[in-house]
């Protein structure tokens, strides 16, 4: 495991660069996002995905978050992008909304599978966080992204921990010190043009709702 320090990554670009050859290889890369360190692989390739699942010993049906650092990406991940969820990408991207949709049929079956679960929808946001935003607009794909703690455990925003973890699983880690609290990103579907709250969070309900309804 290379280990940089967070202001590493903002000094010195060979450091982004490294990052983005070891997700093209199919590796797995641990990044400071929000108030905990995540586990962020190429979303568009099955093996980095199934390696990423099989590190977390990932057991739930959830659907999987696919971070995006451009909305025009959602084209290649997405199979419906109707008019509210248009309106809602165009008022909280980028910002700490997960908008789930539906996989593109394109997709490969296996990678559909392991990125949806039971849900049949994919999870997406365009995080607002600047370092991440300049790795996703450097990598140029979708990333598969997870918090850095095996499932149903704790953990994610200690670097100490997280080493432990995911020692000989992870082959970079951004170390950005111990982590604060941050609140969590909203997660909401959209049915029958009605937008419906899956995980409260930092974006409320009547925000959603007036977006939603703006023609």
């Amino acid at each position: 495991m290379k280990i940089f320090s967070f202001k590493d990554l903002a000094a010195d670009d060979a450091v982004l660069a490294a990052i983005c050859e070891a997700l093209l290889r199919g590796g797995l890369v641990c990044f400071p996002v929000g108030g905990n360190y995540r586990l962020l692989a190429d979303g568009l390739s099955e093996k980095a995905v199934e390696r990423l699942l099989v590190s977390k010993r990932r057991t739930t049906r959830s659907p999987s978050l696919l971070l995006v650092g451009d909305p025009r990406l959602l084209s290649r991940v997405a199979a419906e992008i109707c008019p509210v969820r248009e309106r809602l990408v165009r008022k909280f991207w980028p910002g700490p909304l997960t908008i789930l949709f539906p996989p593109h049929p394109e997709l490969p079956l296996n990678l559909r599978r392991s990125l949806t679960g039971r849900s049949g929808q994919v999870g997406v946001r365009q995080p607002e966080h600047p370092e991440v935003q300049r790795l996703l607009r450097r990598f140029g794909r979708p990333l598969l992204c997870s918090s850095a703690n095996p499932e149903s455990r704790r953990g994610a925003s200690s670097p100490a921990q997280v080493r432990k973890n995911f020692f000989g699983k992870v082959e970079i880690f951004v170390d950005a010190g111990d982590l604060s609290a941050a609140p969590v990103s909203t997660v909401v579907d959209v049915k029958d043009g009605r937008v419906e709250v899956t995980r409260p969070g930092a974006v409320s309900a009547e925000r959603l709702a007036e977006a939603a309804g703006a023609g």
